[in-house]
């Protein structure tokens, strides 16, 4: 099967297999395989023209989705009248959930959707991204020109394939969007580019601050990171002292991963990731404090074995290589032009780079701080899963001529009903740049929380969910 229509430039033409269908309690769940052109996404980003001149033009790749129906008596709406909605995933690297069950979230929105599960290119069941899969392409700037192509405007273009497909036999072909985290940045993205797809979009934790510096807004979340740790050692005064001795012990005795690597006090303040949530932060509490074995010096086999699940990236290594990338809003411009974007390229490390006007955050520093959602260019030096791509990493930090991740006029101008859950003392995604974000994207409404963390959907989603049901109603 071919798509509907077709994109107006010379990429291979995508198609779509209907795979296995599934049942998890009231759940039908139905497998899609997409093929999509590699370069189409350049389209939005950079041009038509860039598109099909690409070296990769001709190549194909994967994506996959699977559909949640929900076939209860709950639901008042027939399957085949309900909306498609389409869930944008947090990372960039992550892939879509898999349903265990009927219940959580995705429940709360198969009541009133036909529900699509985004496995965004190279993340789970669509064309990997990984370490084995960049090296066989060759030289660096052959790893470059491949993983550039796995930013939002691909995802994006990814997305409106899969659309088309799905449809194909509707009078009304707009679908509605929701994202968490990154998912909210992908959004922002697609109001910019194919607005006409969309007949609204709901966020969580998401709100991009597009009208930022990269530099700005590193210094944003470490100081909300700073509050956060002071929050979880104010619970657990023990954990202060507690995490100062596994430092200086991992600085003074060579502790290894079950990857044979030595784990280092900078890697050890990578557990930080745990403080972005309610439902996560009080986990780290429980690995701290087994990390010494009782009568004995050396790190436990337990704390090791959960520090290693946290700080390793083997099998996905797309958010170490592209995370700072999701702030390059288009290609470097010289001092002093008209530009539309505060965040040009090339991104040149840039929480390395705060960390450095921050001794606090310091491996060594009096209190020793978790990092949040920061990335450094030592992974790749330590972390073997990523170290042969140090160099195309270093390549991707120094690039200066990304397409763009947004139309800003676009967004001053959006009619699409776009409503968000932005929350105060998130760490990942700082409130205030959410809320002039929040201010800039015309046709926007907040739910705003001052208790709810990052993994507020996780936590609480079907509250924060029937908050962005309500402003929704009131916006029609």
């Amino acid at each position: 099967m071919t798509a509907p229509h077709l994109i107006n430039v010379s990429l291979p033409q995508p198609s779509h297999k209907v795979g296995a269908c599934h049942r998890i309690g009231n759940f039908d769940l139905i497998d899609h395989w997409f093929t999509v052109p590699l370069t189409h996404g350049l389209i939005f980003g950079h041009s038509a023209e860039v598109a099909q001149d690409h070296p990769l033009a001709q190549e194909t790749i994967t994506v996959f989705a699977r559909e949640v129906i929900d076939t209860s008596p709950q639901p008042t709406t027939a399957v085949e009248a309900r909306p498609f909605m389409v869930y944008l995933q947090g990372g960039p690297g992550g892939a879509s959930p898999r349903p265990a069950s009927d219940a959580g979230w995705v429940a709360k929105l198969a009541q009133t959707h036909r529900v699509i599960l985004l496995d965004q290119r190279g993340t789970g069941n669509s064309t990997p991204l990984t370490a084995q899969t960049l090296t066989a392409l060759g030289s660096v700037e052959s790893q470059v020109q491949y993983a550039e192509l796995f930013r939002a405007d691909s995802i994006i273009a990814d997305a409106e394939v899969v659309r088309d497909f799905l449809t194909v036999d509707r009078a009304d072909r707009r679908w509605s969007t929701m994202g968490q985290s990154f998912g909210g940045f992908l959004t922002l993205s697609y109001l910019s580019f194919a607005p006409g797809s969309l007949k609204d979009s709901r966020m969580t934790a998401g709100l991009a601050p597009i009208r930022a510096h990269i530099d700005g807004v590193y210094r944003s979340t470490y100081a909300r990171t700073q509050a956060r740790n002071q929050e979880f050692f104010g619970w657990y005064p023990e954990d202060a002292a507690l995490a100062n001795r596994i430092a200086e012990h991992l600085a003074s005795k060579t502790e290894k991963l079950p990857t044979g690597e030595r784990l280092t006090p900078e890697r050890f303040q990578m557990l930080g990731s745990y403080l972005g949530g309610n439902a996560r932060i009080h986990q780290l509490h429980y690995i701290l404090q087994s990390a010494f074995a009782e009568g004995h010096s050396h790190l436990s086999e337990q704390f090791i074995r959960d520090v290693a699940s946290c700080v390793s990236f083997i099998g996905s290594p797309i958010y170490a290589l592209l995370h700072e990338a999701i702030y390059a809003d288009g290609p470097a411009v010289p001092v002093g032009a008209n530009k539309l974007s505060p965040s040009p390229a090339p991104t040149r490390w840039s929480a390395q780079r705060i960390s450095a006007e921050l001794p606090q955050f310091a491996p060594d520093a009096h209190q020793l701080l978790f990092t949040g959602e920061h990335t450094f260019d030592w992974y790749f030096d330590q972390d073997p899963s990523l170290s042969p791509l140090a160099e195309a990493a270093h390549a991707l930090a120094e690039k200066d001529d990304w397409g763009r991740l947004y139309d800003h006029e676009q967004l001053a101008r959006n009619e699409v009903p776009l409503v968000a859950a932005a929350y105060v003392p998130d760490i990942y995604v700082d409130f205030e740049h959410s809320m002039n974000t929040a201010n800039f994207v015309t046709n926007t409404r907040v739910w705003t929380s001052a208790t709810h963390h990052h993994d507020g959907l996780g936590a609480d989603g079907a509250m924060i969910l029937g908050h962005l049901k309500n402003l929704l109603a009131d916006m029609h």
